[in-house]
C-alpha cells in the first residue's frame, strides 16, 4: 500500500508483557511470535510501496500505537468466505491474530489467541490484516461475525451476530487487560446487501449509518478509547444474479458514506472481484483480493489518518448534447480499460431523459480526471447519469457478466500474491444531471 506518510511509533505497552500466564486466561493466551516465518515482511511491504498521488501529500494526525488492534468483520456470506475453498493463508507472516477457535468463534469460549490462519475457506481476514504494510508493528486481531443470507435485521444491534462482535471486544480487551498489553478497535468491516436487496429495503442507507454508530457506541463503552471506528465497506455488484435488472442498494451504499462524515468508508465496487460460477459468491483467490482493498483502505484511514474516497462522481455539467463528469480520483488519471472488463456498452455508462433512454453518441476521457457523454440529441427533461447501474437480468456478477464499467484510475499497488494492479474502479452510481 502507500507509503506511510507520518511518523509511526512502534506499539508497546505500558508495562511488559507477562511470559507466564495470568491464572484465569488459558495458557495459549500468552501472544507469542507467529511460528511460521517463511515469507518475509518486505514480501508484504515492497507491494505497497507505491508513488504518492498528489492528494496524498499532507499527513494525517499522528498515528497512536497499541499493541492489539482489533477489526471486528460483520455482514453476510461474502464477510465469512463462503464457497472460499481451500484456504490459502494457511501461515501467519506477521504478529496478526485470531481467537483461538478461529477467524469465525462465535461469541463464547474466548479464552484465548492464536496466531491469524485460516481453515476451510479463505475469508478477507488474512487479505487484509497481512497487507497493511506494518507488518510486525502494528498487530491485528481479526474476529468475524457475519451471517450468510441475513439482512440488515438480522445483524444490527439487538440479534444475536451483533451481540457476537460485541462479545468479542468484551473477550479480547480481557485477555489484553490480563496480558498487560494495550487494545484498541480500529475498525469493522462489512460485506453486505444482496439480502437488503432482494427484500426491497429502503431505508438501507439510514441503516448503514445507525450500524455504523451502533458499534462505535457499544465499543467504546468496554474501550474507553477516543479514536473512532469506522466501518469499511463495499458495493453490493451482483444484484442481476437474483432476477433483476438494477438495485437501490449501491446508490444507498454510496449516499450513506457521503453522509457519514468519514464514518462509513466506501471502499468500492466488487464487480472487477474473482466470482464463482454461482455469480454471487467469490473464489478464495477472490477473497484475498477483496482483503487486500480493504487493506489498502484500512491502511490510508487507519495508519495514515487520512479520508478516503473512492473513484466517484464529484460534479455533473451539461451544455446542450454534452455531458461533462468530474470525479473524485484516487491516483489519476482515469482510464477506460476494456481489458480487464468487457465492455456492456458506452463503457457502462446511460442517461436517462425523464425515465427513457437516451441514445449516447460517445464517451471519451475529457482529461485525468473528467469524462464526456457525448448524446445523440439534446434531452428535453429531467435527466440522469448513471454508470454500471442497469445489468441483464440473471446474469452473473463479474468484470465479464455483471453490472459493469470500464472507469478505472492508475494506481499502481500490486497485490502481495500476484501482478494484479489494485486499480480503484468506478463506483456504482444514479445520479441527476443540472
Amino acid at each position: 500500500m502507500r507509503r506511510l506518510l507520518v511518523a509511526i511509533v512502534v506499539g508497546c505497552s505500558s508495562g511488559e508483557a507477562s511470559t507466564e500466564p495470568p491464572a484465569d486466561v488459558a495458557e495459549d493466551a500468552v501472544v507469542v511470535e507467529p511460528v511460521d516465518t517463511s515469507v518475509p515482511d518486505t514480501a508484504f511491504d515492497t507491494a505497497f510501496d507505491a508513488p504518492l498521488a498528489e492528494a496524498e501529500v499532507e499527513a494525517g494526525p499522528v498515528f497512536q500505537p497499541f499493541d492489539i488492534n482489533h477489526v471486528l468483520g460483520t455482514g453476510q456470506s461474502l464477510s465469512v468466505g463462503a464457497v472460499g475453498a481451500p484456504a490459502l493463508s494457511t501461515m501467519q507472516p506477521h504478529a496478526n491474530l485470531m481467537f483461538s477457535k478461529g477467524v469465525i468463534p462465535g461469541g463464547a469460549g474466548l479464552t484465548a489467541f492464536a496466531p491469524l490462519v485460516e481453515t476451510g475457506v479463505e475469508t478477507l481476514s488474512s487479505g487484509l490484516a497481512n497487507n497493511t504494510g506494518k507488518g510486525k508493528d502494528h498487530a491485528i486481531l481479526i474476529s468475524a461475525h457475519g451471517i450468510g443470507g441475513t439482512a440488515y435485521a438480522g445483524l444490527k444491534k439487538g440479534t444475536t451476530a451483533f451481540g457476537n462482535g460485541i462479545a468479542q471486544v468484551r473477550a479480547a480487551k480481557a485477555l489484553a487487560d490480563a496480558m498487560k498489553r494495550t487494545y484498541v478497535v480500529r475498525a469493522v468491516t462489512n460485506v453486505h446487501g444482496e439480502s437488503d436487496h432482494v427484500g426491497g429495503n429502503k431505508m438501507y442507507d439510514a441503516n448503514l449509518l445507525q450500524w455504523q454508530a451502533d458499534y462505535e457506541t457499544d465499543v467504546t463503552a468496554i474501550t474507553g478509547q477516543t479514536l473512532p471506528i469506522p466501518m469499511l465497506h463495499t458495493q453490493m455488484s451482483s444484484w442481476t444474479k437474483y432476477g433483476q435488472a438494477t438495485s437501490v442498494i449501491p446508490q444507498a451504499q454510496l449516499d450513506a458514506s457521503r453522509r457519514s462524515g468519514g464514518k462509513l468508508v466506501l471502499v468500492g465496487p466488487k464487480y472487477t472481484a474473482l466470482y464463482v460460477s454461482d455469480g454471487v459468491h467469490l473464489s478464495n483467490l477472490g477473497y484475498r483480493l477483496l482483503g487486500e482493498y480493504y487493506a489498502k483502505v484500512y491502511r490510508r484511514v487507519v495508519l495514515d489518518g487520512l479520508s478516503w474516497t473512492p473513484l466517484q462522481p464529484k460534479s455533473i455539467a451539461r451544455a446542450g448534447t454534452t455531458i461533462t463528469l468530474e470525479l473524485d480520483v484516487p491516483v489519476p488519471p482515469l482510464v477506460l480499460d476494456t481489458t480487464l472488463v468487457t465492455d456492456p456498452g458506452s463503457y457502462g455508462f446511460e442517461v436517462v431523459d425523464d425515465g427513457k433512454p437516451a441514445k449516447i453518441a460517445s464517451v471519451a476521457l475529457a482529461g485525468p480526471t473528467s469524462v464526456k457523454i457525448t448524446l445523440s440529441a439534446a434531452p428535453a427533461g429531467k435527466v440522469r447519469l448513471r454508470y454500471a447501474y442497469t445489468g441483464v437480468a440473471g446474469a452473473a456478477g463479474g468484470a465479464r457478466t455483471g453490472p459493469r464499467g470500464n472507469l478505472r484510475d492508475s494506481d499502481p499497488t500490486t497485490s502481495a500474491y500476484s501482478a494484479a494492479k489494485l486499480f480503484n474502479w468506478c463506483v456504482h452510481f444514479d445520479e441527476p444531471v443540472p
